[in-house]
């Protein structure tokens, strides 16, 4: 068997030796985007993963009042989050009238009285439970990207439905909240608008 590209000589224009060489090149360059493909498009997709849960948390967000109004609306990130990319670049954005201030914080150091959300990414459920008992009583709006935290006083829970994000949302914590949450927030999950 002949090397691949062996009849890719320079300077060579014309004649079969060309049409060859030209040929090996697209079969090579078919090969090696053939073998790339899978993980460009699995990334493709992890980005937009990303942006459709930027895009449904800035509707949860856009669709709550807080008792009192305020010209920044501050949204803390604590934990290790898989999605939180997009919010930490919607820092400044206009959502529901207010600008919004996203930061990332420990969750040890994290105080409700700094934020009137919180993005929550993986955490401890004794981490969780100290938080909320620190802050109850608080009106605070509690986002996470671990189901299981919906069972245990965390309002909306994120999680993968069919090609985006869908959410849980638990109303026992919606009603002791203090917020109010328009019913409107339940079309997020199944358009991708924002208010």
């Amino acid at each position: 068997m002949e090397p691949l590209l062996s009849y890719c000589k320079p300077g060579q224009s014309r004649g079969v030796p060309s049409l060859a060489c030209a040929g090996r090149w697209a079969w090579l360059l078919a090969l090696c985007l053939a073998w790339t493909s899978p993980a460009v498009r699995a990334e493709a997709e992890a980005e937009d993963h990303v942006q459709a849960v930027t895009r449904t948390v800035l509707g949860i967000l856009g669709y709550t009042r807080w008792p009192a109004d305020s010209a920044v609306l501050h949204l803390c990130v604590t934990g290790a989050t898989a999605y939180a990319a997009g919010l930490m670049q919607s820092s400044g954005q206009t959502v529901g009238g207010q600008r919004l201030d996203v930061r990332r914080v420990e969750i040890e150091q994290l105080k409700a009285t700094d934020c009137e959300g919180i993005y929550l990414g993986d955490v401890e459920e004794q981490q969780w439970r100290n938080l909320m008992r620190r802050e109850a009583g608080r009106p605070l709006l509690t986002i996470s990207e671990r189901s299981a935290l919906c069972r245990i006083g965390a309002m909306f829970c994120l999680r993968r439905q069919g090609e985006g994000p869908g959410f849980e949302v638990n109303l026992d914590s919606v009603a002791r909240s203090g917020l109010r949450i328009s019913p409107k927030v339940l079309q997020l999950a199944r358009s991708r608008a924002v208010p």
